[in-house]
């Protein structure tokens, strides 16, 4: 019995480390569209899957107020965001606080798919003039779930904004969602990194105008 318990006790131990190791791997850049650099790894999801974690970077001519504020504009969502055919916003009692659907209508190999997201701003104590915009999965009676579309969960993430000295932001963006696909990857990961990238582009070209 000893020695049962203490098989069972290293294949957790083993069973920790890789999640651990899987979670604290390296991101990798899979694509390039001019100045937006396009990362992504592998983490373990809230079910315990290996999901898709995406991180873009770039700079953009703007400030913080501006992408905010694009943000949380409901008649520009649908300009900027790749495939979106809803783009609604709730806001709170706090200015920085505020919900988000979104419906996208995807190629016709995907099933349609939408999101309710909580968003929060909130200000970085180590780094001077720093933004962090965090978004999650949330739960909204405005919002029930369609039966004929798919429901995205377990989504995180986060816009990252550093001003820099000659007045523009650098900006990472951060996110990933529950598995929500059984497409082989071959098939869903042109149109997951280019619809990413062209959502990017068009939101840096709506902040520039």
């Amino acid at each position: 019995m000893k020695k049962i318990s203490i098989n069972i006790a290293a294949l957790l131990l083993c069973h920790v480390l890789f999640a651990q190791k899987t979670l604290a791997s390296e991101f990798k850049i899979v694509k390039k569209q001019g100045d937006i650099v396009l990362y992504e790894r592998w983490i373990t999801g809230s079910t315990g899957e290996s999901v898709r974690e995406l991180k873009a970077e770039f700079s953009v001519k703007s400030n913080t107020e501006n992408v905010i504020a694009l943000l949380k504009n409901q008649k520009e969502g649908t300009k900027w965001n790749m495939n979106t055919s809803v783009y609604k916003i709730v806001n709170t009692l706090n200015e920085d606080v505020w919900i988000n659907y979104i419906k996208y209508d995807m190629p016709a190999m995907m099933d349609d798919q939408e999101c309710c997201l909580l968003y929060q701003v909130a200000s970085f104590s180590g780094e001077q003039n720093m933004l962090k915009v965090s978004f999650e999965s949330t739960v909204s009676p405005l919002f029930p779930v369609n039966p004929d579309v798919k429901r995205i969960t377990g989504v995180r993430g986060e816009w990252i904004l550093r001003p820099q000295s000659n007045k523009s932001l650098k900006v990472t963006y951060l996110i990933t969602s529950d598995k929500s696909s059984n497409i082989p990857r071959f098939v869903s990961d042109p149109i997951i990194r280019g619809n990413l990238l062209k959502t990017i582009e068009s939101f840096r070209d709506l902040l520039e105008k």
